[in-house]
């Protein structure tokens, strides 16, 4: 039986540094999906229930629900639709390019350059969702995906994004080799990190706390990376 090929993202960053990431299956891609729009149906139907549980309340009070409903429909269409758009903008936005369900699929979406994905990229790839998804089974997503060399959606084709596998714990510490190279490594990229771009000191940092089978948690900007790959490499005494 002949090995299992992974696709890479392989990047360089200004600084020279080359950086490679496995790119996420159609399959973890697919169980993500299916992940987030049950979180996604979970929050409407919530929402729902509310807005339900209100207009009873109200109607039992003895309130007017002509004007009064309709104003409770209005919010609640407002409500839902910043739910549906704002679940996946958060989490690609402000969780590392991972929502719920690629957080268990220990997927994210980066930037061509491995950088991490914005607002503006978040949006247009989210929009162009609305055609991928066609015909309500993802078939148009899916076929552009199996004929991109980067398993690029129309979305990500338009918003220059991709979706990248986080490694597994195992298989990174198998091929890293003695702790002393790790701490090495991270010591060079503490000794040249002031000289890199904030693309540059972001890229290479996740890549080395990857080494340690980790990767940066929600909130982590590069200098919280950095202070934990101090603590990983043991070099807090040393550096202080």
């Amino acid at each position: 039986m002949s090995p299992r090929v992974v696709r890479t993202l392989d990047v360089e960053t200004p600084e020279a540094v080359s950086v490679s990431y496995p790119l996420a299956g159609i399959g973890s891609r697919a169980v993500a999906a299916v992940l987030d729009m049950v979180f996604l149906g979970g929050l409407i139907l919530a929402e729902l229930a509310v807005a339900w549980i209100a207009g009873e309340l109200l109607g039992r009070a003895g309130l007017d629900l002509g004007r009064l409903g309709a104003w409770l429909l209005a919010v609640l269409a407002v409500v839902v639709f910043v739910t549906y758009w704002g679940y996946f903008i958060f989490g690609e936005v402000f969780r590392n390019g991972r929502t719920p369900g690629k957080r268990r699929q220990r997927i994210r979406v980066v930037r061509l350059d491995g950088s991490r994905i914005g607002v503006l990229e978040s949006v247009i790839r989210n929009v162009v969702r609305l055609v991928d998804i066609l015909p309500g089974t993802y078939a148009v997503g899916v076929t552009a995906m199996l004929f991109s060399r980067q398993g690029q959606r129309l979305g990500d084709m338009a918003a220059g994004t991709v979706v990248i596998a986080e490694p597994l714990r195992s298989a990174t510490l198998d091929r890293l080799g003695p702790a002393e190279e790790r701490a090495e490594l991270v010591r060079e990229y503490l000794d040249r990190r002031a000289a890199f771009t904030d693309d540059g000191r972001w890229q290479v940092g996740v890549e080395l706390l990857a080494l340690y089978g980790e990767q940066p948690a929600a909130g982590w900007d590069e200098p919280v990376v950095a202070g934990r790959l101090v603590d990983l490499a043991g070099l807090r005494e040393e550096l202080s």
